[in-house]
C-alpha cells in the first residue's frame, strides 16, 4: 500500500549535495510531486522538503540511503495522515551506522586471502613484564574483585606522575578516571558533557569513532567539521575558520593529537591558538592523545592540558593500548577538572561499573616499568612509514602528506572517487582491505585510511596490491 509522505533534509551546502540527492531518487524512479529548498536557521544549512507517494518499505529504506549521503545531517519523513506505522530500534541507534573501520573489517575477515590494512592493530606483543604483573595478581587473587570504580589507586597515583613528567600536567588523583580503554573514556565525557542542543566542533579529519559517539550523545546530532587543509607542508589548522563556527551552542572543541586518520601532531602555536578560543568562547577541550609516543622526524608532542590558563576546560584522554600493546587489556585514563570528573564518573560508572581488575596492575606495571617497548615500537613504525612512501613511489595516482605521528597514511585519491565504493572494490578485487575516507568527516572525501601497524611483509604486500590496482583501474 502507497502512503503520500513529507521528507525533510537537513544538509550542509556542500558542490553536488543536491545532485546526489535528486540522483537517488531518480535511480529509484520515483516521482517527486514537490520539492522545496530552503535556507536553516543555522548558517551553512539548506533545508529540503519533498512531497511523494511511495510504499512505506521503500520509505524505510529511502531514507537510511539518503542518511548516508555525503554532508547530509539529518532525514526525517511521515506520512501525511501522521499514523505511526512502525516500531524498532530507537532514533539515535537507527540513525547512525556501525563504523566503517569495522564494517570493512569484518569484511575482509569474511574473504579468504584478503590482507587487511584497516584496522589500527599494532603487530607487537605486550612486553613480558606487563604480563607477568598480570599473572601475579591473579595467583594473589588481588584481580578476584571489582575495584573503585575510578581505578585502583596506586594506578591512579603512578598516572599523575606519568602526564607530570611526559605531558607537563600538574593534576591530582582525583582528577584522574580509569576507564575501560580510550573509547569508553570519551563516550563517558560526551555523555557527560553534552546536551542534545549542545554542539561540539570536531578538527577534521578526524577518528570516526569520536564522530559516532558524539551523535549518541547528542541523540543523532551531527557535530559541527572544521576542516584542517592539506597542503604538501601538512594538514595546517586555520583558528578563523574554527571561530567561524562558533554558536551560543558550541560546548566544546575535540582534537587528536597525534591525529588519526592524517598523522597531524598538532603544534604549541596551534595549539595555543585552540586554547585562546576556548577561553574567549567559555569552551571545554576534549584531547584524544592515544599517540602520544608516536612522533616522528623531531615533531615535538605538547599536550594541551600542560597550559595553565585552560587547565579547568581541558579533558585529556590517554591509554596504553597503543603504547605498550595492550589493545586486548583495555585500559584508558582521563584527566578531568574535579568538579567535571564527578559527573563524567557516573557515566562511566553506569558504562562499565569499574575497569578490569586484572589489566589495571598490568597497566601499573606498565607505566612503573621501562620505556624502551615504546622506542622499539616508535622505530619499527618509522621504518614501516617508508615502506608506505616507497611503495607510493610507483604510482601517480596517490598522494600522501607524510603522517607526523600515529601510525596510519591517509592517501588522497587523484581524482574525484566514490572512496567508500573503491574500499568494497580493493576487498573484493584486489583482496586489500582499507577505510573509505569519508568515514573521517569533512575533508575525508576522496582518501583512504591504512594502517601500517602491521607486519612488514603483510604491508608490503598490502601496499603493492593497493599500487597495482589504483594504476589499473584509476
Amino acid at each position: 500500500m502507497k502512503y503520500r509522505y513529507t521528507i525533510t533534509i537537513q544538509t550542509e551546502n556542500h558542490p553536488g549535495v543536491l545532485y546526489r540527492i535528486a540522483d537517488l531518487f531518480l535511480r529509484r524512479k520515483l516521482n517527486i510531486e514537490t520539492m522545496l529548498v530552503s535556507g536553516s536557521e543555522k548558517k551553512g544549512i539548506s533545508d529540503f522538503t519533498i512531497r511523494l507517494e511511495l510504499e512505506e518499505s521503500i520509505m524505510v529504506v529511502l531514507s537510511k540511503q539518503l542518511a548516508r549521503i555525503v554532508e547530509v545531517i539529518n532525514v526525517a519523513y511521515k506520512a501525511d495522515d501522521g499514523v505511526k506505522r512502525t516500531h524498532g530500534p530507537s532514533d539515535t541507534a537507527a540513525a547512525i551506522e556501525i563504523s566503517a573501520i569495522k564494517k570493512i573489517q569484518l569484511l575482509a575477515t569474511s574473504k579468504k586471502g584478503v590482507i587487511s590494512l584497516a584496522q589500527g592493530i599494532p603487530s607487537f606483543q605486550t612486553p613480558e613484564y606487563i604480563g607477568q604483573a598480570a599473572k601475579e595478581a591473579i595467583d594473589n587473587h588481588t584481580a578476584d574483585k571489582y575495584t573503585q570504580g575510578f581505578g585502583i589507586e596506586p594506578l591512579r597515583r603512578e598516572i599523575v606522575k606519568k602526564v607530570e613528567r611526559d605531558n607537563g600536567i600538574q593534576a591530582e588523583v582525583d582528577n584522574v578516571i580509569v576507564t575501560h580503554g580510550g573509547i569508553e573514556a570519551l563516550m563517558a565525557v560526551f555523555l557527560g558533557l553534552l546536551n542534545i542542543d549542545d554542539e561540539i566542533i570536531i578538527l577534521s579529519p578526524d577518528y570516526a569513532s569520536h564522530i559516532t559517539q558524539t551523535r549518541i550523545a547528542r541523540h543523532g546530532g551531527r557535530p559541527v567539521f572544521v576542516a584542517l587543509k592539506e597542503t604538501t607542508e601538512g594538514w595546517i589548522l586555520d583558528p578563523g575558520k574554527i571561530e567561524q563556527a562558533i554558536t551560543s551552542n558550541t560546548k566544546a572543541i575535540l582534537i587528536s593529537n597525534p591525529c588519526n586518520p592524517t598523522g597531524k601532531v598538532y603544534t604549541k602555536k596551534e595549539l595555543k591558538d585552540i586554547a585562546k578560543l576556548a577561553l574567549n568562547y567559555n569552551l571545554f577541550i576534549i584531547t584524544d592523545e592515544m599517540y602520544e609516543y608516536f612522533i616522528y622526524n623531531g615533531h615535538p608532542h605538547v599536550s594541551i592540558g600542560s597550559f595553565p590558563e585552560v587547565k579547568d576546560r581541558v579533558i585529556s584522554i590517554f591509554g596504553l593500548s597503543k603504547s605498550y600493546a595492550m589493545t586486548g587489556w583495555r585500559i584508558g585514563y582521563m584527566i578531568a577538572p574535579k568538579d567535571l570528573a564527578h559527573h563524567i564518573f557516573k557515566i562511566h560508572d553506569s558504562l562499565v561499573t569499574c575497569p578490569t581488575a586484572v589489566s589495571q596492575y598490568a597497566a601499573l606495571a606498565a607505566l612503573q616499568g621501562s620505556k624502551k617497548c615504546i622506542d622499539h615500537f616508535r622505530n619499527e613504525f618509522k621504518r614501516r612509514r617508508q615502506i608506505v612512501v616507497d611503495a607510493l613511489k610507483h604510482t601517480d595516482k596517490m598522494n600522501l602528506v607524510l603522517p607526523e605521528g600515529a601510525y596510519y597514511a591517509f592517501l588522497k585519491l587523484n581524482k574525484e572517487v566514490d572512496d567508500n565504493q573503491l574500499a568494497l572494490d580493493l576487498i573484493e578485487e584486489a583482496k586489500v582491505a582499507v577505510v573509505p575516507g569519508s568515514a573521517f568527516g569533512l575533508g575525508g572525501a576522496h582518501h583512504v585510511r591504512i594502517s601500517f601497524g602491521c607486519e612488514e611483509d603483510v604491508l608490503k604486500e598490502g601496499m603493492r596490491r593497493l599500487v597495482a590496482y589504483v594504476n589499473e583501474k584509476l
